[in-house]
């Protein structure tokens, strides 16, 4: 399951890198970095980074048999995905709308395959640390919660993979740097 989320984690990182597209011819003026689209793709490759370090950062399995250290490393490991996820929340909201309107429905599916997330996440975490001893039944009850929630992170990949740029927003990653 651990390695499941860090792959989720940095698959979604994949507009971290420079973004696959139509080439722009040699006499386009380049795109200034305070342009709108600039900005966008800014923000967009900055969600992108923001989910490859939470990858990156990611904590040792939880593997524990003891039930005190058991719900501490779920605790620690809940906690940070909701973090990171509220982060990446407030950027994708940002990022609407977009200077390239059709671009507008992908952020409204991302942020809510995100949103559908962190609430699973975030309820297993509450259900964790509403006990004061963690009994299997309530592990594996937040466990299967946790799992459920990378649903939401899968749709995400796969909604980021197919996804196209349009041209505007693409010619603009030079100038972002974030996307550099």
């Amino acid at each position: 399951m651990r390695l499941l989320l860090v792959g989720c984690l940095i698959a979604l990182s994949a507009c971290a890198t420079p973004v696959a597209g139509t080439p722009v011819a040699a006499d386009v003026t380049p795109v200034a970095e305070d342009s709108a689209e600039a900005r966008w793709m800014n923000r967009f490759c900055g969600l992108g980074k923001l989910l490859v370090t939470a990858g990156e950062t990611a904590q040792q399995p939880i593997t524990s048999s003891d039930p005190v250290e058991l719900k501490r490393q779920f605790l620690d490991v809940t906690g940070r995905l909701v973090g990171v996820l509220d982060a990446a929340l407030a950027d994708l909201r940002a990022l609407r709308p977009s200077p390239a309107p059709e671009v507008d429905p992908l952020i409204r599916q991302l942020t809510e395959a995100f949103a559908e997330s962190r609430a699973s996440i975030a309820t297993a975490r509450d259900d964790v640390r509403a006990v004061e001893t963690l009994t299997v039944e309530v592990f594996s009850a937040a466990a299967q919660r946790l799992t459920t929630a990378l649903g939401g992170l899968e749709r995400a990949v796969k909604l980021l993979k197919a996804a196209q740029l349009p041209p505007a927003l693409v010619a603009a990653t030079d100038a972002a740097p974030n996307c550099r």
